[in-house]
C-alpha cells in the first residue's frame, strides 16, 4: 500500500464531503500501523470536520503523543475548545499560535480567553491577529468585540466604523456597530438600525436576536417575543434563546410562561459541565422519605436571592442537600443553620448523593410560589456575631453616618455588566460629607482608580467568601451599591440600601423604580436617562444628608 498516495486520496474524499470514505482509507491505514501520526492525526481532524469531538480528542491525542506536529496541535486546541476543555486548549494553543496560518486557530484561541475571562489577553491576541490577517473582516469583527470587553468603547467606534465602511455586505459588522451604538452612546434607535442592516445581508439569527434584546430594553416586550418565535427553531445558542424568552416573560411579571422556557435552559449545559450530570429531576410532588439535591446554578447574587425557598422543601422531602460556590457557602449555611435536615456543600468534582434533583432558581416555579407571595422579604441572612464584633472593632468604628459602597458589578456577560458598573469617581459627592465615613465593599475592582480617595476605607481587601461581606454590612448605615451580589446579600440581611438600578434594569426588578418585593430594606434609585447619572446620585445624597 502506498500510504501517502492513500492519504491523499482521503484528503480529497474530505474535500468531496465523501467523509465515509476518508475514514475507511484512514482506518486501514491505522490497521497495518498503529503508529501512523500522519493517518491518526488526520482521522482525528476528519472527526473534528463532521463534529465528532470525542472521537477527534482520541485520535488527535494519540497522533500528538507519537509526534507533537504543529497541524495535531492546532486541531487539539480547536477539539478542547469545542468540549469547553478551555485550560487545556491554551496548552495546545499558546505554543503554536505564533507561527500558526490559520485563521480558526486564532478565533478559537481569543474566544478560549474570552471564555476564561481572560479579557486583556484575549484584546493583544485579536490585535496580533489583525495584524497576521488585515483583510479578514472577522478578525477586525473579533477585535471590536474585545475592545468591548477591556473598555476601550471608542476604539471599538473607529474600528466598527471602518469595517462598515470597507464590508458593507459583512453582517457582523453591522451588529458590532450596533452594540456599540447601545454602550457607548446608549442609543437604542440606531443600535436598531444596524440590526436591521445585518438582517439585510443575510445574518437573520443573530440580527433578530440582538432586535429582541432591543426591543425588550425600550420596553417592547411583545416585539421582543415576535423576533424570538422568528427564530426559536433556527438560533444555534437554543440555552441563550429559552433563557432571553424567560426573561422576556418574567419582566412582564409572568412567571407562569417565563418558566416554561426557562426550566429548559439546563438541557443546553455544555456536556462536561457538573449541572449536565443531574440526574432524576424532581417534578414537584411530595416524596417525604427522599433526599433533594438544589444545584446553585446562578452567580452569588442569584444564589442568596432563590435560598429563600430552601425551607418550603422540607414540606416535600425529608432531607435538603444544597450544592453551592464556596464563596457563599459559609453565609448560607449560618443564616440557615436552624434547619437541621438542610445541608449546606461546596462545589467540589463530584455530586453528593441523593434521589432527586433541581436546580435552584427553578424552586419558585415547582413550589409554585409566585410573584405575589415571595417569601421573607424583610430579610433572611445572618451575620456571625463574632465577625460583626471583629469588623466594629478593627475597621467600623467611626460616630459618623457609616456608608457601604460597591461601583461595580461582577457577571458573566459583558452587555449586562457594563449596564451595570460605573466609574468610581460618580461617588465623590458621598466622600465629601462632612458627616459620613465611607467604606469600599468592592473586592479585586477592575482600576486601581478608587485608591486616590483617602477617605475611602478599603474593606474589600479583607473579604474572602460573603461571610466577611456579611459582617462589616451589618455594622453599616447604609448600603450604596449598584445591582450586583452585594445587593442581595445587604437585602437578605435586612440592611437599609440604595441601589442605582440603570434605564435598561435585569428581569428581576420588573418596572420597579422605588421600592422591590424581594427585599423590603432595599431603596431603587432607577436612571431616568441612560447618558447620565447625576440626577440619581444626587437623590441619593439628598437622603444621605437626611439620615
Amino acid at each position: 500500500m502506498d500510504i501517502i498516495s492513500e492519504i491523499k486520496k482521503a484528503i480529497e474524499y474530505t474535500k468531496q464531503k465523501r467523509f465515509s470514505d476518508a475514514e475507511k482509507i484512514y482506518k486501514n491505514i491505522i490497521t497495518l500501523d498503529s503508529e501512523n501520526a500522519l493517518a491518526v492525526s488526520c482521522l482525528g481532524l476528519l472527526y473534528l470536520n463532521v463534529g465528532k469531538f470525542k472521537k477527534s480528542e482520541k485520535y488527535l491525542e494519540k497522533a500528538f503523543s507519537i509526534n507533537k506536529s504543529i497541524a495535531t496541535a492546532e486541531g487539539l486546541g480547536i477539539v478542547k475548545y469545542y468540549l469547553n476543555k478551555y485550560g487545556e486548549a491554551c496548552e495546545y494553543f499558546e505554543p503554536i499560535i505564533n507561527t500558526t496560518k490559520n485563521y480558526d486557530v486564532y478565533d478559537k484561541f481569543i474566544e478560549t480567553l474570552l471564555e476564561m475571562n481572560k479579557f486583556s489577553l484575549a484584546y493583544n491576541y485579536a490585535e496580533q491577529c489583525c495584524r497576521k490577517f488585515p483583510f479578514k473582516p472577522e478578525a477586525i469583527s473579533k477585535l471590536i468585540y474585545c475592545s468591548i470587553n477591556v473598555g476601550k468603547l471608542k476604539e471599538a467606534f473607529v474600528l466598527a466604523e471602518q469595517l462598515v465602511k470597507n464590508f458593507p455586505t459583512f453582517g457582523d459588522g453591522w451588529i458590532k456597530m450596533g452594540l456599540v451604538y447601545e454602550i457607548l452612546f446608549h442609543d437604542d434607535k440606531a443600535a436598531k438600525n444596524c440590526y436591521e442592516k445585518a438582517y439585510a445581508c443575510g445574518d437573520k439569527e443573530i440580527a433578530y436576536y440582538n432586535l429582541a434584546i432591543n426591543a425588550d430594553k425600550t420596553g417592547e416586550p411583545d416585539k421582543a417575543l415576535g423576533y424570538i418565535k422568528k427564530i426559536y427553531h433556527q438560533y444555534p445558542d437554543r440555552g441563550s434563546i429559552n433563557f432571553m424568552t424567560a426573561a422576556v416573560y418574567f419582566h412582564k411579571r409572568d412567571f407562569k410562561n417565563g418558566y416554561k422556557y426557562y426550566i429548559h435552559k439546563e438541557e443546553h449545559v455544555a456536556s462536561n459541565h457538573l449541572m449536565a450530570k443531574l440526574k432524576r429531576p424532581w417534578d414537584g410532588k411530595t416524596y417525604k422519605q427522599e433526599t433533594v439535591l438544589v444545584y446553585g446554578d446562578q452567580g452569588a447574587g442569584d444564589c442568596m436571592m432563590f435560598s429563600r425557598y430552601l425551607p418550603f422543601l422540607l414540606k416535600k422531602f425529608k432531607k435538603v442537600k444544597v450544592f453551592v460556590n464556596k464563596n457563599v457557602y459559609n453565609v448560607l449555611k449560618y443564616s440557615f443553620r436552624k434547619y437541621k435536615d438542610i445541608e449546606f456543600i461546596e462545589f467540589k468534582k463530584n455530586l453528593p448523593r441523593y434521589d432527586k434533583s433541581t436546580i435552584m432558581s427553578n424552586l419558585p416555579y415547582y413550589l409554585k410560589i409566585d410573584l405575589d407571595n415571595i417569601p421573607y422579604s424583610e430579610g433572611y441572612f445572618e451575620a456571625k456575631t463574632e465577625l460583626v464584633d471583629l469588623y466594629k472593632n478593627k475597621y467600623i468604628n467611626s460616630d459618623k453616618l457609616k456608608i457601604g459602597v460597591v461601583w461595580e458589578a461582577g457577571g458573566t456577560g459583558w452587555r449586562e455588566l457594563l449596564n451595570r458598573t460605573l466609574n468610581v469617581e460618580l461617588f465623590e459627592p458621598f466622600l465629601e460629607l462632612e458627616k459620613a465615613q465611607v467604606y469600599s465593599l468592592q473586592v479585586k475592582p477592575t482600576l486601581d482608580s478608587y485608591k486616590k480617595y483617602d477617605k475611602l476605607i478599603d474593606l474589600g481587601q479583607t473579604f474572602t467568601d460573603f461571610e466577611q461581606t456579611a459582617g462589616a454590612i451589618k455594622n453599616l448605615d447604609v448600603v450604596v451599591t449598584v445591582d450586583t451580589s452585594v445587593a442581595h446579600l445587604a437585602g437578605a440581611l435586612g440592611v437599609k440600601t440604595f441601589m442605582l438600578l440603570p434605564y435598561v434594569t435585569d428581569w428581576r426588578w420588573f418596572d420597579n423604580d422605588k421600592k422591590t418585593e424581594w427585599y423590603d430594606s432595599i431603596t431603587i434609585f432607577k436612571q431616568k436617562n441612560p447618558k447620565t447619572w447625576d440626577d440619581v446620585i444626587e437623590s441619593i445624597k439628598v437622603e444621605l444628608i437626611n439620615m
